[in-house]
């Protein structure tokens, strides 16, 4: 664990999650405890944190910090902090790494490894099972690092696909580490910390929200040299991950599925618009066959004894009266049917600013850029921002519309 972990935390606490803003502190201080002992006015002077983030600054204590980490003590995470020597060097390529990583188990060496995310729907067919098993165990055999999220449907048949294999694999949590996310995965999760990990940037006892499971999806692709999407419908939150991957140069694959299941939609599309196709683990071991010394001899997983892997149930529609603070309001007496504006007010300065240029017409990103002004890194951040809290969409030809 790095000296300065406990400010790390502090900062991640202060400011959130996926806050590009750390860049700026690793690049001009020489350590994080610089940082926090130049106190308020340091903070107003660097001049990149809101007025907000500088009172989260100070309201936030080290020993609110050191509490989280006895707790990992106490439950034996590590915590592996951005100036840590352990840290995945290419985490630090993404254009908002986590600050801190908790971990359960032991993290491969992901800089000097083949590693390949695989992501999906939750209710995948038998046929997207089949694939994602035995892809990931195929994989698994010849040496590569297979990363996925946890979820059942896909996450869960490629993990287990690995640990058939007695391979490493990493699972990725969008919630803290030791809440009881998915229940029954426990003993899953367990089995990988053996052999691999199970992370999350998030404090042990963290749970869910509808927000933190699509913004680790940029660690999942993040950690790899390419995401391999297994089955995935239009909207499947699996496409958010390839689209990190695209804005993080790394490869996207895509599984060809049937043209008439809409479970399939998804990564169809994705192949038109560029994804190599995947009909067998070979296909991926192939794009870097120069790079990493692939095992001939392995034995291949046929997918006839699948053990039983959930799928995701049905949602039953809830009718809520109350809107969340980033939808639509709509005042009483209101019977325009033009489309209202999202309250974006609790956004990042450069997310309102992209989404009041897009709000009255769909742009492409050369538009965006041209008109904001931002960097296109910068721009690309707002509009994941944008997506994440499902305020625009990026529809076909690489357009975004606000809905």
């Amino acid at each position: 664990m790095s000296e300065y972990t406990r400010y790390w935390i502090w900062l991640q606490q202060s400011i959130g999650y996926a806050n590009a803003k750390v860049r700026t502190i690793l690049k001009f201080y020489p350590t994080i405890k610089d940082f926090y002992d130049g106190g308020r006015q340091e903070w107003i002077l660097c001049g990149c944190f809101t007025k907000k983030e500088i009172n989260n600054l100070e309201a936030y204590s080290l020993a609110q910090a050191q509490n989280i980490i006895d707790k990992c003590d106490k439950l034996d995470y590590k915590i592996i902090a951005i100036d840590d020597e352990l840290y995945p060097r290419r985490l630090l390529e993404i254009f908002t790494p986590p600050t801190v990583l908790y971990v359960s188990g032991t993290l491969p060496l992901i800089d000097t490894s083949l590693c390949i995310a695989m992501v999906g729907t939750r209710n995948m067919t038998p046929s997207g099972k089949r694939s994602a098993f035995t892809i990931a165990a195929n994989l698994s055999q010849s040496g590569v690092v297979v990363v996925s999220g946890g979820a059942v449907g896909v996450d869960s048949a490629s993990h287990r696909g690995v640990l058939q294999a007695n391979g490493v694999t990493v699972c990725v949590l969008g919630c803290g580490i030791n809440h009881n996310y998915l229940s029954a995965n426990a003993p899953m999760r367990k089995q990988i910390t053996l052999n691999g990990a199970v992370i999350s940037e998030y404090p042990p006892d963290t749970p869910p929200t509808r927000y933190t499971f699509p913004m680790r999806n940029r660690i999942i692709s993040g950690l790899c040299q390419g995401t391999l999407v297994v089955e995935a419908g239009e909207k499947s939150g699996a496409l958010i991950t390839a689209d990190f991957a695209l804005e993080q140069n790394r490869d996207v694959f895509a599984i060809p599925g049937d043209i008439t299941n809409a479970t399939c939609f998804g990564t169809n599309n994705l192949i038109k618009q560029g994804a190599k196709p995947v009909t067998t683990y070979t296909d991926i071991l192939e794009e870097y066959s120069g790079e990493f010394t692939i095992p001939q001899n392995i034995t291949l997983a046929d997918g006839d004894n699948i053990p039983y892997i959930p799928t995701a149930k049905k949602k039953q529609s809830i009718h809520v009266n109350k809107p969340s603070p980033l939808q639509p309001r709509i005042e009483k007496g209101d019977k325009s049917n033009t489309r209202l504006r999202a309250d974006v007010s609790q956004l990042s300065d450069n997310a309102q600013k992209i989404y009041n240029y897009i709000y009255n017409s769909p742009c492409n990103i050369d538009d965006i850029i041209n008109e904001t002004g931002l960097p296109v890194s910068v721009a690309l951040s707002a509009l994941t921002e944008l997506e994440l809290f499902q305020i625009i969409e990026r529809r076909t030809g690489r357009m975004y519309h606000a809905l």
